[in-house]
């Protein structure tokens, strides 16, 4: 015997769709990892706790064959025993958006016997902090172009523990130094499209993963080039700012973001970027907390970047709330599939009523 199709199978088959395409909007509201600061934190199991910092992380200048830079670096000891600390010297590969770091050497962008400490090693107690004078002087006759150096602060208990006859507990944290040499090095700069910019590689964790590599495939279907997606709803609203370093030397952006909506200036939001060397490209974020639900806006975006002259561009999107829109067309379904069902029962009985 053939059979016609179960009407609850085909229900079933229609709600797969939507089912599938909340779930999709779901994983897209889950917020991303907070990234981590430059420290390291140990807790062994005998209540020891180990835990450094250094900053900063990140320094940059432009100097002259000869010249020398002098700056500061701070290490903190904010775990509960005494330190015996050294600085270390290294060279910086930079490949992409990674950097690799390895013994000084005689490599063109080699900057890392440049570098010299004061003091080298120290003893530092828990919750104190060590400031340390470094110094950078370029050799006479250095060619110009963009070199690299790194230091590392190595650190390990002062002293054994009762019974212990070696150290066992330490950690090292690591900067990176870029130096500019000469005075004709080109800074160029362009804006470029969200996915051109690597993703950054995360440890998953549970679902975290997924969602994450979800949300970028997602932003790079939208946003493209627009810097944010032509319509949008999440707040805070967030301008995505992928910036592409394509001169010489390194880059120290800072953005300029005008919301405008209508004739109207809503909101300027001014922030520096992370520096950008040659080759490398970044994405830098801007929100605006408290933006309308709804609404026609413009973006007059500006960078300056060190360069001959900024990058000026503007965007315009929508805000439509999207959440409350298909909760209204889920319930305007709903509702024509009930009337439509009881008219369909009225139908069925109004034969049987006229007979009785």
């Amino acid at each position: 015997m053939r059979l016609g199709p179960n009407p609850e199978c085909r229900k079933r088959r229609h709600t797969r769709p939507i089912a599938a395409a909340l779930a999709v909007l779901c994983l897209l509201a889950l917020s991303p990892p907070v990234a981590g600061a430059a420290d390291s934190t140990q807790a062994p199991a005998r209540g020891e706790v180990l835990s450094i910092s250094l900053s900063p992380v990140k320094t940059a200048c432009d100097l002259a064959p000869g010249e020398t830079f002098t700056f500061t670096a701070t290490f903190r000891n904010g775990g509960n025993i005494t330190l015996q600390a050294s600085l270390r010297f290294m060279d910086v590969i930079c490949n992409h958006n990674d950097f690799e770091f390895t013994e000084p050497g005689d490599a063109f962008w080699s900057a890392g016997n440049w570098l010299e400490a004061d003091p080298r090693e120290f003893t530092i107690q828990p919750g104190e902090r060590r400031a340390v004078t470094i110094s950078l002087k370029v050799p006479e006759g250095t060619p110009d172009g963009q070199y690299y150096a790194g230091y590392f602060v190595e650190a390990a208990r002062a002293t054994p523990a009762p019974g212990e006859t070696v150290v066992t507990l330490g950690g090292s944290l690591g900067a990176i130094v870029y130096v500019a040499i000469g005075d004709g090095l080109e800074r160029s700069a362009r804006l470029v499209p969200y996915g051109y910019v690597p993703k950054p590689a995360r440890p998953a964790e549970g679902g975290t993963g997924f969602s994450e590599t979800l949300r970028h495939y997602w932003r790079c279907l939208v946003i493209r080039t627009r810097n944010v997606s032509w319509f949008n709803e999440s707040r805070p609203l967030k301008v995505f700012l992928p910036l592409e370093n394509t001169g010489q030397a390194y880059i120290q952006p800072r953005f300029t973001v005008e919301f405008w909506e209508g004739g109207s200036l809503r909101r300027t939001v001014t922030c520096e970027g992370d520096m950008i060397v040659p080759g490398q490209s970044k994405i830098t974020e801007v929100a605006w907390p408290d933006a309308p639900a709804y609404g026609s806006f413009g973006l007059r975006i500006k960078v300056a970047y060190g360069g001959s002259e900024p990058i000026e561009v503007e965007r315009t999107f929508r805000r439509l709330p999207v959440r409350a829109t298909l909760g209204l067309v889920a319930m305007a379904f709903g509702l024509g599939y009930l009337m439509a069902r009881r008219g369909r029962r009225s139908g069925r009985e109004s034969p049987a009523a006229a007979k009785g």
